[in-house]
């Protein structure tokens, strides 16, 4: 039996008539299907895999609105939108939610919907290829400055990374709307290559050595090891591991620099053990947090006191608020608070934020 054409999703609820072409597609070879009911939920499995998908979809009740929810979804999606046939109304919102391919009326053995099967498939294969070949690039963008490579060879590689990159996200069919023309969207290599991304290269390409991050501030120095692609030291001022991950992430203005070593040079008793992808979406979710507050969080030498009079038997503090006051009556300096507290930095700097706004801690000149 031939290969499928092509793997896809099937999503949503399918009338008798889409279950039997889905069927008839399957038995025929056509496609190697899988199936949720549930769009929500494969969009969320979807951001976790971030891989590029092929979607199926029918026309129906519910689909515009399940359009909208992948659109939404930030994984890659090429969605294919089939149904015995399509209003005006319907092909425009085809078109603005760029649907890769209105399948209207299609039959098991129609020629020209496999042709479409086959473009879906050989888009799906270039992105791919791309991507991991930009990975391969950033990698050799990292082991090139290590080694003091020309800089101004160092810049021309960035732009043209970065160039290739735009490629990439402006690639119609795997952009959402809401992203089109952000500013994260044109910015060149050296600035819109965050640690999230270092960190996610150097794991694809399981490099070892060790990552040194500094950011845009005096002090803010830190450095990740990595054997094989797997982090297993961490260390940002005097904090170590994750805390020190999710601290460099929320540095602004960062810049790297990777020594690589050789596998067999590093011992190290110390592992990271959650995978890369999820250390990245939740340290980029509190940089995202960090930024918010940015305008609002007090240095780092600043003392801070508890206000005792405006606190009395009555008064009622959550569990994170209570945390933070203790940390605040224990150590007093930002600086301390943050390094000797066992919560993130963000939700420590937010709690300082909201109870001196409360009124319940004060600065101490």
């Amino acid at each position: 039996m031939h290969s499928a054409l092509c793997e896809a999703y099937a999503l949503g609820d399918f009338s008798p008539w889409g279950r039997l072409l889905l069927n008839e597609w399957q038995s025929e070879g056509v496609l190697q299907l899988s199936f949720e009911s549930n769009v929500g939920s494969f969009c969320k499995s979807a951001e976790n895999k971030k891989e590029p998908l092929i979607v199926l979809l029918e026309n129906g009740p519910t689909s515009q609105p399940q359009l909208m929810q992948l659109r939404a979804c930030s994984a890659p999606l090429l969605i294919l939108w089939m149904g015995k046939q399509f209003n005006k109304e319907e092909v425009r919102m085809g078109l603005t939610t760029r649907v890769y391919a209105l399948l209207e009326n299609p039959t098991a053995g129609d020629k020209r919907t496999q042709d479409i099967f086959i473009q879906a498939k050989q888009t799906l294969d270039r992105y791919l290829q791309l991507h991991h070949l930009l990975h391969s690039m950033k990698g050799l963008v990292l082991q090139s400055e290590s080694k003091n490579t020309d800089a101004d060879l160092i810049r021309e590689l960035k732009v043209g990374i970065s160039k290739l990159e735009r490629m990439t996200h402006n690639n119609p069919w795997w952009r959402s709307e809401q992203n089109e023309g952000t500013p994260e969207s044109s910015l060149p290599v050296a600035q819109f290559q965050g640690l999230g991304d270092v960190l996610l290269t150097l794991g694809e390409l399981e490099r070892t050595g060790t990552l040194w991050v500094r950011g845009g501030r005096p002090g803010e120095e830190g450095k990740i090891d990595f054997i094989q692609g797997k982090m297993t030291v961490a260390e940002a001022g005097a904090v170590s591991q994750l805390k020190a991950v999710y601290r460099m992430f929320c540095w602004e203005n960062s810049r790297f620099l990777f020594n690589r070593k050789n596998p067999e040079d590093c011992r190290s008793q110390k592992m990271i053990a959650m995978e890369i992808e999820e250390i990245v979406r939740e340290g980029q979710q509190q940089q995202e947090r960090t930024q918010k507050i940015k305008k609002e969080i007090p240095p780092a030498h600043i003392k801070l006191d508890l206000v005792a009079a405006k606190m009395t038997v009555s008064t009622a503090f959550t569990p994170a608020d209570f945390y933070t006051l203790i940390q605040v009556a224990q150590f007093h300096h930002v600086s301390d608070i943050l390094d000797y507290s066992e919560k993130w930095d963000v939700e420590i700097l937010e709690g300082l934020i909201h109870l001196r706004k409360a009124g319940y801690i004060r600065l101490v000149a």
